[in-house]
């Protein structure tokens, strides 16, 4: 149960990494401001965030129960739950003060006149396509990284160049080593 914890708690580090690198402002941020923040909102909503956070969201969650080691009415009422729990307005709530942040109000105004633009709209339309292909992509790259890098070090293990197996390892088959 706890790898099964430690798994979702990765799953949705991951999910939501580029969301959660910094640390809120301080109490003694300076006040935001309010017409800034209702464009960074904007923002947001305009860039498809929330959409795209709920399509990983949807896709973390089916992989997450096919991992699950539990009666498949239980990985469907978690994939259920999860889904349900998931309040895309916290994560803006979560993300505007980021932007704030890190965009001035003309970098904010200069975005949002993009993401108002066709080519942003049409860039906006893609997003979802690009991320679910670009995702595919990276799972392949590095299944294939894991595989050349497991077969290294496998090799290695199997001339002993690690030294002996730990005592607690030293009964398993040697598949599990």
């Amino acid at each position: 149960m706890r790898r099964f914890a430690a798994l979702i708690a990765f799953v949705l580090f991951t999910a939501f990494f580029a969301y959660s690198q910094t640390a809120p402002p301080s109490a003694s941020a300076a006040q935001p401001n309010a017409a800034k923040l209702a464009k960074i909102r904007e923002l947001i909503n305009l860039m498809g965030t929330p959409r795209i956070a709920a399509d990983m969201m949807r896709s973390q969650a089916a992989s997450i129960k096919k991992l699950m080691l539990f009666p498949p009415a239980a990985q469907d009422d978690f994939e259920k739950e999860l889904l349900a729990s998931i309040h895309l307005n916290e994560l803006v709530d979560l993300v505007v003060p980021i932007y704030d942040r890190y965009l001035s109000g003309e970098d904010v105004d200069g975005m949002l006149a993009f993401y108002r633009s066709p080519v942003g709209r049409r860039v906006t339309k893609a997003l979802p396509e690009i991320a679910a292909e670009s995702q595919e992509v990276g799972k392949k790259w590095g299944q294939g990284l894991g595989r050349k890098v497991g077969e290294k070090i496998g090799e290695k293990l199997a001339h002993g160049d690690y030294g002996p197996w730990p005592p607690e390892q030293q009964d398993l088959p040697p598949e599990k080593h």
